[in-house]
């Protein structure tokens, strides 16, 4: 039997491989077993969700009655989905089943389906998360806005490039990714290795988007405004007030994908942790994706009695600040400074964590 204690041996950030063994080494069995409990509550909201979309389409309620229960219904898809991520990383069924049944669940709402979503997340971005040219989900070059149209668009709907769009652009931005991997990204040279049934996926999606046409169209346009479009934009923004904390502030690589240096969690209100189902544990995730969050904060732990330099984990009001004032490009020479479209201003990487961590105190 494996001892518990920590290694007094240091074991260096850029050896990612060996970090994770020796925190794996020290976190209890348990921790690796999926957590089922966590799928059955939130296919239990389900047709809780259903029932609320029903009763501010068709139940006559005023206005702002309306708009609180469209707010409650994108809390709970956000709920759902975080589940039916943590649900595809093998952390939650042990059924390949049940794991499809809480995907369309978590995922239609917002136009991916459960294939889509694992050859986008789990194949392409937790193989090369922050490598250029090969996580989707990267930020651009400087260079590329000359030579390439998706980076282009991919930067003026970026925090940081100082566009309107980039000002509202959380609203449909997950949905946004999971539609560009489907139809772009799964197209390029450097993402063939991915598995995917691409026709099968999109006639899929095609159909999905078809159906939440037909069932917006039968609940008319009040109906379909606040039991679809405003939970759907509330459900985006939540997802991304993370998702975009995660990557955008570290630096980018070309080769090397190790998540103590180029992801992120964040310190964000217990309340928005536990209705999110611990998803500010980012950086926890990508060092053991198939773990639950539920062991985040423990993972937190121990990786900082064994390096604490290595656990990056800013304030979620600031790190969201600070994403809308850097720059949102990576620098044509390196992968650790950021800059704007024509070089001005620049900020390195280093910068920026000095400032988040000057902020205020970490989460412990």
């Amino acid at each position: 039997m494996n001892s518990t204690a920590l290694s007094t041996v240091s074991t260096p950030i850029e050896d990612p491989k060996h970090l994770r063994a020796e925190l794996r080494r020290v976190l209890p069995p348990a921790s690796f077993e999926p957590q089922a409990h966590r799928g059955v509550i939130a296919l239990a909201l389900v047709p809780l969700i259903l029932g609320g979309m029903a009763w501010v389409a068709w139940g006559g309620l005023p206005w702002w009655a309306c708009l609180v229960i469209a707010f409650v219904l994108g809390q709970m898809v956000t709920c759902v989905g975080l589940a039916a991520h943590e649900a595809l990383h093998h952390s939650v069924f042990r059924s390949r089943f049940w794991e499809d049944v809480i995907g369309w669940a978590g995922f239609s709402p917002f136009l991916v389906t459960p294939g889509n979503w694992r050859a986008w997340h789990v194949q392409a971005h937790h193989s090369a998360a922050n490598i250029f040219d090969r996580d989707p989900d990267i930020l651009p070059r400087q260079p590329d806005l000359r030579t390439q149209w998706f980076a282009r668009l991919f930067h003026a709907i970026s925090p940081g490039s100082g566009t309107w769009l980039s000002y509202v652009s959380f609203s449909f931005f997950f949905t946004g990714q999971g539609q560009a991997f489907l139809w772009h990204h799964i197209n390029q040279p450097h993402l063939q290795h991915v598995r995917m049934n691409r026709l099968k996926e999109r006639v899929l999606t095609l159909l999905l988007a078809a159906g939440w046409g037909a069932l917006g169209w039968a609940m008319g346009p009040r109906g379909a405004l606040y039991a679809i479009l405003i939970p759907m934009v509330v459900a985006n923004i939540t997802l991304m007030i993370y998702i975009a904390t995660n990557h955008w502030l570290l630096g980018a690589s070309e080769d090397s994908d190790n998540p103590f240096v180029n992801t992120a969690s964040v310190a964000t209100h217990p309340l928005m942790d536990w209705a999110h189902l611990n998803f500010s544990y980012h950086q926890e995730h990508h060092i053991f994706p198939a773990m639950s969050p539920r062991f985040a904060p423990l993972l937190r732990k121990h990786l900082r009695e064994l390096r604490p330099e290595a656990s990056l984990v800013y304030p979620h009001l600031h790190a969201l600040r600070t994403l809308y004032s850097r720059p949102a490009l990576y620098s044509p020479t390196d992968g650790s400074t950021l800059v704007g479209r024509d070089g001005s201003p620049s900020v390195t990487i280093e910068e920026l964590r000095k400032r988040l961590e000057a902020s205020g105190p970490l989460a412990s």
